[in-house]
């Protein structure tokens, strides 16, 4: 009992042209793609009232996944409360009228959701969705678990996927660990993983910091830059550790997918590895039990691709773009910190954050040269991989 296929792309299409998502996604495409909507997938995972499908549509050759919930339309206001954008229409399932609407604001049915994502070997009782505008939904389960409901799908294995299950493979442990992933007829629709509550992201314990620095400093004529060190938030013993974290990831990722020669002239003194690809202070978390990285793979939404049909050549380069990533977070960082200060205390501020950023800079480059093995993926020393990773800092920063 549940709607017909037709009756289906009938509903999702329009819906998905409401979606601040979705057009911002096609927004890179010519509107006369929009025009091409098919119904591509369509599995029944509950039948019966209430109801789930997972719908994929496609644009053009580009694939979007939507769930769908039905119920009794007496029933769904109840539901859905004031999630009134979640609706997607009216239908009939074959034994009467039901209302159909996005099934993540159905709080039944995305519990349900856990069992089917897991192939029945996990469940919950309580769930929460997590506001999201990017390529992926959020639902956190018991607290316990975390699910990535993938909108705009890519061939399967997805770059994070493939990445965090490689990853466990050879035993690092400074990730979430990834509990199950939904696949169907090649498409990535969804991964589970679990979720850890107490985790605070990089960029925020870098704010709180830099925050606590300036606060003890600029009420002087002139700013104190030997108490640099000496900020009740200091961060330079965690980004230490950080650092360190960082090389046990590059050195797993060298095991898990090899390592590779650099073209001539590329990094001297570097070998080229699987890269983390998008290594920031929101992609690193410090819990009880030390740092761990998150974020594998460019979201297909606002990355660098422009279409999630294909699948994403692995990119091998030198660990000195990752170690330049991050070291360009502490910068916006520092930018972000100075860019609240009143004009009368910003020069200041300013002097502040530079020596705070060279401080942390430093510390990580120093945690990360200190793993042992790591030689082998950058034969640098101190001086020359510092003036290596300023010298991408700097072209990070001149194409942003």
């Amino acid at each position: 009992m549940h709607p017909t296929p037709s009756a289906f792309e009938g509903l999702v299409v329009p819906y998905l042209q409401r979606q601040p998502w979705f057009l911002a996604d096609m927004s890179r495409f010519d509107r006369g793609v929009w025009a091409t909507f098919q119904l591509a997938d369509l599995e029944i995972v509950i039948d019966g009232r209430p109801g789930l499908a997972s719908v994929v549509v496609t644009v053009g050759n580009r694939p979007f996944h939507v769930l769908v919930g039905w119920r009794e339309p007496a029933l769904a206001p109840a539901v859905l409360g004031d999630r009134q954008g979640a609706v997607l229409g009216m239908c009939d399932d074959g034994s009467g009228d039901v209302l159909c609407y996005d099934a993540l604001a159905d709080e039944e049915l995305s519990t349900r959701l856990l069992a089917v994502a897991t192939a029945g070997r996990e469940r919950a009782r309580r769930v929460r969705l997590v506001h999201s505008l990017v390529s992926h939904a959020s639902l956190v389960y018991d607290e316990r678990l975390f699910m990535k409901s993938y909108r705009v799908l890519e061939p399967a294995p997805r770059p994070e996927i493939e990445l965090m299950l490689k990853l466990e493979e050879v035993g690092f442990e400074h990730t979430l660990r990834p509990v199950a992933c939904w696949e169907r007829n090649g498409w990535d629709l969804a991964l589970v993983r679990e979720y850890i509550p107490g985790a605070v992201e990089g960029r925020l314990l870098a704010l709180t910091s830099l925050r606590d620095l300036l606060g003890r400093n600029l009420d002087d004529d002139r700013p104190k830059l030997d108490e640099v060190g000496g900020a009740g938030g200091d961060l330079s013993s965690e980004v230490r550790r950080l650092g360190e974290t960082t090389g046990s990831l590059h050195l797993a990722l060298a095991e898990a997918f090899g390592v590779r020669a650099l073209p001539a002239g590329d990094a001297p003194r570097s070998a080229a590895i699987r890269v983390h690809g998008d290594y920031h202070l929101r992609r690193v978390f410090r819990t009880d039990a030390g740092w761990i990285v998150g974020g594998f793979g460019d979201d297909p939404l606002i990355g660098k691709l422009g279409d999630s049909t294909q699948s994403r050549e692995p990119r091998f380069v030198s660990p000195l773009e990752d170690l330049a990533d991050l070291s360009y977070s502490l910068r916006q960082v520092a930018a972000e910190a100075v860019a609240a200060q009143p004009a009368v205390t910003r020069v200041q501020a300013e002097r502040l954050a530079k020596a705070w950023e060279r401080r942390n800079r430093g510390s990580f480059l120093s945690g990360y040269l200190g793993v042992g093995g790591i030689g082998r993926l950058i034969a640098l020393d101190r001086p020359a991989a510092a003036e290596a990773i300023k010298s991408l800092v700097t072209e990070r920063a001149t194409a942003t």
